[in-house]
């Protein structure tokens, strides 16, 4: 059963407290890096409420289960490094068909690279990494000798199976190879889990691992032998009509397609059963780009001091998480959104309207920092209904009388120019705060002699202001705009 987040029971809890036993996902709990001798840079997870280190909860908790995953499994090999290697074998293998003993030999060796890259597929998932190895040295080369113990698998088995033919005859030999085709997987998977063939042929050891994986064991034994006959069906049909160059290229990518599928599928079944068949999957090998994805697009960057104050919140611990938010500021001040926005609500929510009016500035200045036009405007109408000397910064009037005038608001963004004029008489943004005005009562107020004149006030004060060569031409035209108007009232005289 699957284990969620005690404060957000919609996401999969990934870290458990061993002291408070509660469970919390990335964004509650708090992420350290430890410090002293032998454990430089190395994260640590703590639990916001003990304080204590928090421990993962395994892999198990976190992935779909393998019969819903299939889709993604078919996806697998189609990323660029299996891509190329499937590309190249087959390419290497159509190119020696025409030398029947050079051919065989290179084929053999191709065949030994491929099971080498998928049993490193199978091994790298089993640790909880969900991406493919990459091509290098160290992933074809390296402990080629697995290679070897799997062929001893079916070694061993086929000379059981001659023994049993000698001695028994053809009918007990046949119900054994069946038998020991079954438990082929469990084989594998232990010879990934334990790195020795006497384990993986242990009759005691492999028959106890299907078991403890259970009817999933089957239901994986049942996709891997539709995905060994998956090659042959392909080439019988669907590449069957092809010239035979492209077929024998096709059906080569074919076979090291299915064969890296079923490889890493035995090994996701690891993953999936790592606590009941007793293996380790360590969290910082365990790595699902999927669930990283849906993460990010949950949570956003994760937070040390979000998760804490989502706990206490949770908790109904508000003037604590006040504090916390206090403590964390006091040197620094506000930078982010998120943090003043849930600083902003729990100074509403407790009613502290003094601190509350205190951070509205601030707030609103973050806010118009980073464009959030329609709060913005709503918070900056509640505070000066609350407070009529109510001092936002000139950047952030300046904005918000633009925002209200784009609403059609254009007393309300009068109000905000004169509130940075009256307030602020030294500013540099005064000018433009005129000029706005000015713009306003001609275009929307329909008031050009009151414009006119704070244009001439404009330009009289800030002669040297680089609004100026506008504020000139937009006067000249309400002055021959004015004396038109003059003149046909004297004709109509």
């Amino acid at each position: 059963m699957k284990e969620y987040c005690s404060h957000h029971p919609t996401r999969l809890a990934h870290w458990r407290c061993p002291q408070c036993h509660q469970a919390f996902c990335p964004n509650c709990v708090i992420n350290r890096k430890r410090n002293g001798i032998g454990f430089e840079g190395e994260e640590q997870h703590l639990c916001p409420r003990c304080m204590v280190a928090a421990r993962w909860v395994g892999a198990a908790n976190l992935i779909d289960p393998f019969w819903n995953r299939l889709p993604k499994f078919f996806l697998y090999p189609i990323h660029l490094q299996p891509l190329v290697l499937m590309i190249i074998l087959s390419s290497i293998g159509f190119a020696v068909v025409g030398f029947p003993v050079i051919g065989q030999v290179v084929r053999l060796v191709l065949w030994g690279v491929l099971f080498k890259y998928s049993f490193s597929a199978l091994k790298t998932t089993a640790q909880g990494d969900l991406v493919p190895p990459k091509i290098s040295i160290q992933t074809i080369s390296a402990d080629f000798h697995q290679v070897f113990k799997q062929l001893g698998i079916y070694i061993a088995i086929y000379f059981i199976f001659s023994r049993v033919a000698v001695i028994f005859g053809y009918t007990p030999a046949l119900l054994f190879l069946v038998s020991a085709l079954l438990f082929v997987p469990a084989m594998i998977i232990l010879l990934v889990t334990t790195d020795s063939l006497l384990q993986a042929l242990n009759p005691m050891l492999f028959i106890r691992l299907a078991m403890r994986i259970g009817w999933g064991y089957l239901l994986m034994y049942f996709f891997l032998f539709l995905l060994a006959l998956a090659p042959a069906v392909v080439g019988g049909y669907v590449f069957s009509t092809l010239p035979p160059s492209m077929y024998f290229f096709l059906l080569g990518i074919a076979k090291s397609y299915y064969t890296i599928i079923s490889y890493h599928l035995m090994g996701y079944v690891i993953i999936q059963y790592h606590e009941a068949i007793g293996y380790e999957v360590n969290y910082e090998t365990f790595r699902d780009p999927e669930l990283e994805k849906e993460n990010l697009k949950k949570e956003g960057a994760r937070d040390p001091l979000l998760g804490q104050l989502n706990v206490l919140v949770t908790e109904g611990k508000l003037d604590e998480a006040i504090e916390l938010i206090q403590q964390h500021t006091r040197d620094t001040g506000f930078q982010d959104l998120k943090l003043s926005q849930r600083y902003y609500n729990l100074l509403k929510v407790t009613k502290r309207s003094r601190e509350l009016m205190a951070h509205s500035a601030i707030h609103l200045d973050i806010l118009t920092r980073c464009d959030e036009k329609a709060k913005a405007c709503q918070l900056y109408a509640r505070c000066i209904s609350i407070k009529s000397d109510f001092r936002p910064t000139p950047a952030t009037l300046l904005k918000i009388g633009g925002w209200l005038t784009e609403k059609g608001k254009d007393n309300a963004a009068m109000g905000a120019y004169n509130r940075l004029i009256k307030t602020y008489p030294d500013s540099e943004l005064l000018p433009v705060a005129y000029f706005r005005s000015a713009q306003i009562l001609d275009g929307r107020l329909m008031k050009p002699d009151k414009a006119r004149n704070i244009l001439s006030h404009l330009v009289t004060k800030f002669p040297d202001h680089e609004i100026i060569p506008r504020a000139k031409s937009y006067l000249k035209k309400l002055e021959k705009n004015w004396l038109h108007a003059r003149s046909e009232k004297n004709q109509k005289r």
